[in-house]
């Protein structure tokens, strides 16, 4: 076998293992439903594109055809990493970290994944294949999710919400989503009827099973990409029947939803776990008012930074800096603005949105310019498209749903260029000796960049994911030991090293409180606390989540006046944080200091009266200092709700006072709630 064989045949071997990807769960891992799965589809991209490259330089027809797609694709990656290096935090916009692997490094192996498939594969049975392969490994996902919905295997997130091997159901709906579509693709392309039959039945199977993910945002993107699927056919159909067809299919999805919303408030939809959550979509619902506020706070974001954005990654310091006080009850921290604009407009600016759109756009263009190849498919693939982009409104993108993405707009490139390379004959690659040397050398050079890139941004962060669960085990890893691990895992200088030091806080405060470990151990747990206080915020240097964890941990151990110090750039760079407030009432009220301590946790309150956790420490804060007027003030309005009478700190301070009158009063009224 050739030289060119051979390396044609690993890129191959690549290409059909990545499919299989979202099947990975590294349970010895860090965020095991995503760090195993970047990791892989990191390592694999980086051989076959080492491959492809020397293989290009071989033979000239492994090198990308031009097309409007690989521009805007090629665009997309330029404004991206424009946008990485001029960023607010360039280390992060690079490396992101485990929880998401999202950064422009990851970014890059996209747009790699991309460039070999528009290069390799050239021949139509080579993506049905590819296509095949992808809902071979949809069968074993759809395997999984119904032993889910069996009860036999357990439901990741909680509830009631599949998510298979995807470990979040948003992630398995958009899986399931571009899935179906290739169903459909696949099952128009063949002739043979109990194939047809096959794909028909996946088509079926992932629609079923995208329902019990409740994933509203895929659903909804779902039946957006039907009506333009479906409203395509009915205006281009080629005969009277398709354009009939068509028109039934928005009839009934017309009828569907809008029978949905008049029988929305019956027993029979509340009972039910999914459609429930559909019925509750309104204006005032909790998730849609929260998503007006993080999309207001977007906005507030992008005119600060309209060109090129904040940088990839970046978005928790718009978050952080315009955070409004009426996402209280919302999830603490948001890194996503759950929303493809304003996410774009984050990350990289009005031009990375342009960039993006580019790539839709370029793409539509080239289904259409080959309608008559496509026949009906080229509506479909625009269906696809539109479910794709609308669904990305309301959720955001992970490795999986890039994966295909970038596979769906490779294989338009495929189809825009197919006829252009049928019209052409091969070319000839007789290499002289000083090619065949240059080449050779060029080939080892290539080689031991891609082994250096496999070692140092592959094998290194992949084993401090490993060793951080190691670190983390009480069972099976003393303090002693711990402390070794983490020393190791930070003199590694990966970039889970941020996410390392704040597992080494919460670590330490378990090792200081311990009455089991010695007072030396705890010096160099605090000792190496110190060190990479200081490390870690010479890096991430503007963010407030940082300074509020690192400053609570000084005064959690007694170090107060430096915790405060902290604390306060923490509430410079959001200023509005209540949870930041909390943290520096609570160090003052370890100095004693109650002045400070009551103007921070009415500053907390008056942000946001609606609030009710400001409300109980207001009101705590208000008994501590016998403010009694106060505090039966701020009670009243909670007094009969189980948020009060059921908080045990209320019972305690009253117990510590000798308010008998108090302690009866919560007594009873806890006595009354359990008898109903």
């Amino acid at each position: 076998m050739t030289i060119n064989k051979i390396l044609r045949w690993v890129v191959l071997a690549g290409l059909f293992i990545i499919p299989f990807i979202p099947l990975l769960v590294t349970t010895s891992t860090y965020f095991p439903f995503i760090t195993g799965k970047n990791f892989a589809f990191r390592v694999i991209v980086e051989i076959i594109l080492a491959a492809w490259i020397i293989l290009a330089l071989r033979d000239k027809n492994y090198r990308p055809k031009k097309s409007f797609l690989l521009y805007a694709v090629l665009a997309l990656m330029a404004v991206t990493g424009i946008a990485t290096i001029f960023g607010e935090n360039p280390y992060r916009s690079f490396w992101s970290n485990y929880e998401r692997m999202s950064g422009y490094f990851s970014f890059l192996h996209l747009g790699a994944y991309f460039l070999v498939l528009i290069s390799v594969l050239k021949k139509e049975k080579e993506w049905f294949w590819l296509a095949n392969t992808a809902l071979s490994a949809n069968g074993l996902v759809a395997v999984y999710s119904f032993l889910q919905l069996a009860g036999r295997i357990t439901i990741h997130q909680g509830g009631v919400r599949l998510d298979a091997t995807l470990g979040n159901a948003a992630y398995l709906a958009a899986y399931l989503l571009f899935n179906t579509f290739i169903a459909l693709y696949l099952l128009s392309r063949v002739k043979i009827n109990w194939v047809r039959v096959i794909y028909g039945l996946t088509a079926l199977v992932d629609l079923f099973l995208l329902y019990h993910t409740a994933t509203r945002g895929v659903i909804l993107g779902l039946l957006a990409g039907t009506l333009v699927f479906a409203g395509l056919i009915a205006l281009l159909g080629d005969n009277k029947r398709q354009r009939l067809i068509a028109g039934g299919v928005i009839a009934v999805v017309m009828i569907f939803v809008g029978g949905f919303w008049l029988i929305k408030d019956t027993s029979f939809i509340k009972n039910s776990p999914v459609l429930a959550r559909f019925a509750s979509i309104s204006l005032s619902e909790t998730t849609t008012k929260s998503r007006f506020l993080i999309w207001n706070m977007s906005g507030q974001g992008f005119t600060e930074h309209p060109v090129l954005g904040w940088g990839p990654d970046n978005y928790s310091m718009v978050f952080n800096k315009y955070y409004d006080p009426k996402m209280w009850n919302q999830e603490p921290w948001f890194d996503r603005s759950h929303n493809i604009f304003f996410d774009w407009l984050i990350d990289a600016g009005l031009l990375g949105l342009l960039a993006y759109l580019s790539v839709f756009a370029a793409a539509i263009y080239s289904l259409w310019q080959n309608r008559k190849k496509l026949g009906l498919n080229a509506a479909l693939l625009t269906g696809l498209l539109a479910a794709y982009f609308f669904q990305n409104i309301f959720v955001f993108d992970n490795l999986t749903s890039y994966l295909y993405f970038f596979a769906i707009i490779a294989f338009i490139h495929f189809v825009s260029i197919e006829a252009e390379d049928k019209d052409k004959q091969e070319l000839k690659n007789k290499l002289s000796e000083s090619q065949e040397l240059s080449i050779n050398i060029a080939s080892v050079l290539v080689i031991l960049i891609f082994v250096g890139c496999l070692y140092y941004c592959n094998y290194r962060p992949w084993t401090v994911a490993v060793d951080l669960i190691r670190a983390l085990n009480p069972y099976t890893t003393s303090p002693e030991q711990g402390l070794v691990i983490f020393k190791e895992i930070l003199n590694r200088k990966t970039f889970g090293s941020g996410e390392a030091r704040e597992q080494l806080i919460n670590k330490t405060i378990a090792v200081v409180r311990s009455d089991k470990v010695s007072n030396d151990l705890k010096m160099q747990y605090a000792g190496l606390v110190d060190q990479e206080i200081k490390n870690h915020l010479a890096i991430y240097n503007s963010d407030a989540r940082s300074y509020l964890l690192f400053g609570s941990y000084l005064s959690a151990v007694g170090r107060e006046d430096e915790g405060i110090s902290l604390l306060n750039k923490a509430l410079e760079l959001s200023p509005k944080k209540q949870q930041i407030m909390f943290e520096l009432a609570s160090a003052y009220m370890r100095k004693q200091d109650a002045a400070n301590t009551v103007k921070f946790v009415k500053q907390a309150y008056e942000l946001e009266p609606s609030n009710t956790e400001a409300r109980k420490v207001y009101a705590l804060v208000a008994l501590m200092t016998k403010q009694f007027d106060l505090a039966k003030q701020l009670i009243e309005p909670i007094k009969n709700d189980p948020v009060y009478f059921t908080d045990d700190r209320f019972l305690q301070l009253y117990q510590q006072m000798g308010d008998t009158t108090a302690i009866k009063e919560i007594n009873d009224q806890r006595t009354r709630a359990d008898k109903k």
